[in-house]
């Protein structure tokens, strides 16, 4: 009997459980949650702008509203925990809220956001007195603003620029662009470039350009170059404008330009090549086929009425007249170095001669000359003809753009040892008679300066031919060789006169080498390297090639 009196009550105490169960099972499902206003994201999310997607959404949020009726909504962002400085991103008339990554990331922009990383933005949403709670993004922007000069040029600014600091630097910019520092993995590139003082900047010139650096230094020479292109001339003062431009490249090599406003400064210039051309020239079967060519030209001396010319004449005759014309010519009646007007020609012997002509007591003199590089480093002491240097009449020197060997080298007069100069100190003097010069193997731009007995040996990388089909059968014979342009000395250009073309392709390489090739793909006078052929009908032409800017090398052809 008292075991069933146990059992009946654990019976009664487990129903008591059972019930007790229920009801507070029951009771939850009763109990209602209170309303809510808050926002449906996660507590921190990260956000990237993209640049490259302006117009892609930068965000969406959306959230509850269970506490008011409202049907305007007003989206608000703060850079800081607290609201500090609220500022408005817009408003909603739904419980959502969309804003593109231009918007957004100029909102953080004009809130005066300095970094570029992990920007904390805190978002939350108002509706009349009501506020949600507020959500944080961590977000990486990019800059609106170009990159501003520090130091070293302002609008307004005075630029006197001089051939005594032809390789100093007239401007040194210090640049200031919050995103350099900021550790994104971008390539930021910043251009200097000009116009003339009333351009819009449709094709501006490029001053100078530097890669992920802060510094821009441009040379006196280099000012001076691009003021004269805009039109101020030589030893004379204008005005031009400069800016700086920035391009940032990420690592998919998607762009992001920014231009600065331009600054308008002050240039005085200088000349940088002497200008020595005279009216005068030689005629006759020696020199042109009397006419059939232009004449052959006279340079100005230090001397007023005192002309001289540097030429190779054939077994002929000649005369001096100018303006290519016969108005005003002199020959020599007695064969005896005086001139008159109208006066006979005068017999000529093959060779290469320095022709002096001076007004001052009306004569004339041929004087044998050349001047030329003898040595183991180029013709194995004159086994073969030296090579000869032109007159450069830019510059009053003597010049040669020539390929030398490992070894030593001298100048001399007229491929002969009478006259020859070499170098005691190897300081770049000329003595007569004087030590071998020792050379490195490579291209050299040489220069001699006949006045002061000084030289230079420049080392270049490229010396450019032409070669084709139309030219040499593409290489069967030498290329036909560019000199540079003398009369532009700071810039890097090439030009090859009267060359003589037959119907067919031809292309521009360097060092008589495929190594360094250049064509055309666009036929838009851009070089491409290992571009197109170019095509060309017979004739005599002129092609200069532009490398002043290595990244757009140009050409052009003159018939």
């Amino acid at each position: 009997m008292k075991k069933i009196i146990n059992k009946i009550g654990l019976a009664l105490i487990a129903t008591v459980f059972l019930l007790v169960s229920c009801e507070t099972e029951e009771s939850l499902n009763l109990t209602q949650s209170d309303p809510v206003f808050e926002l449906d994201m996660p507590g921190i999310s990260s956000v990237f702008l993209n640049y490259s997607l302006p117009d892609n959404p930068a965000f969406t949020i959306t959230w509850k509203d269970e506490v008011t009726s409202s049907t305007t909504y007003e989206v608000e962002m703060a850079t800081d925990e607290a609201f500090t400085s609220p500022r408005n991103l817009g408003t909603a008339t739904e419980k959502s809220f969309s804003m593109t990554v231009t918007a957004f990331n100029n909102a953080i922009n004009e809130a005066g956001i300095t970094n570029f990383s992990d920007v904390p933005v805190y978002l939350r949403v108002k509706a009349g007195e009501s506020i949600s709670n507020q959500v944080l993004l961590l977000v990486t922007t990019y800059p609106v603003n170009p990159a501003s000069i520090e130091s070293g040029l302002a609008d307004g600014d005075t630029f006197t620029l001089s051939l005594d600091q032809n390789d100093d630097n007239a401007i040194e910019i210090a640049i200031n662009d919050p995103i350099f520092d900021s550790n994104l993995g971008v390539t930021i590139e910043y251009y200097l470039e000009a116009d003339t003082e009333t351009g819009t900047f449709d094709s501006p010139v490029e001053v100078a350009m530097v890669t992920n650096s802060k510094s821009i230094n441009v040379t006196h020479a280099k000012l001076n170059s691009v003021a004269q292109g805009l039109g101020i001339a030589p030893d004379s003062t204008g005005k031009i404008q400069l800016r700086i431009r920035s391009v940032i490249t990420n690592s998919t090599n998607e762009t992001l330009e920014r231009i600065g406003d331009p600054m308008t400064v002050t240039v005085t210039t200088y000349l940088t090549v002497l200008d020595l051309s005279t009216t005068w020239g030689i005629v006759g079967s020696a020199a042109n086929d009397w006419g059939a060519t232009p004449d052959l030209p006279f340079f100005k001396t230090d001397v007023d009425g005192v002309l001289v010319a540097y030429v190779t004449l054939l077994d002929g005759e000649m005369k001096f007249r100018e303006n290519n014309d016969w108005a005003n010519n002199f020959g020599d009646n007695g064969a005896d170095g005086t001139i008159e007007a109208g006066g006979a020609n005068i017999a000529v012997t093959a060779g290469s001669y320095k022709v002096t002509l001076n007004f001052n007591d009306n004569t004339y003199s041929l004087e044998s000359f050349s001047l030329g590089i003898v040595g183991s480093a180029y013709n194995d002491w004159g086994a073969t003809p030296d090579f000869m240097l032109e007159y450069d009449q830019y510059s009053d020197v003597f010049r040669g753009i020539v390929t030398l060997l490992d070894g030593e080298m001298k100048f001399r007069m007229n491929n002969d040892w009478a006259v020859n100069y070499g170098d005691d100190g190897a300081d770049g003097s000329l003595e007569e008679g004087s030590a071998n010069i020792v050379t490195t193997a490579g291209n050299y731009i040489v220069t001699v300066d006949l006045n002061n007995k000084t030289y230079t040996l420049e080392q270049i990388d490229n010396i450019w031919g032409l070669v084709g089909g139309a030219y040499n059968d593409w290489g069967a014979t030498p290329d036909a060789q560019f000199t540079r342009d003398w009369s532009r000395p700071f810039d890097d250009i090439w030009i090859l006169r009267d060359v003589t073309l037959i119907d067919g392709e031809y292309k521009f390489r360097s060092n008589n080498d495929w190594a360094v090739n250049y064509g055309d793909n666009g036929g838009d006078g851009v070089l491409e390297e290992g571009g197109a052929n170019l095509s060309t009908t017979a004739g005599t032409f002129t092609f200069v090639l532009d490398f002043s800017d290595p990244a757009n090398p140009t050409y052009t052809k003159q018939p």
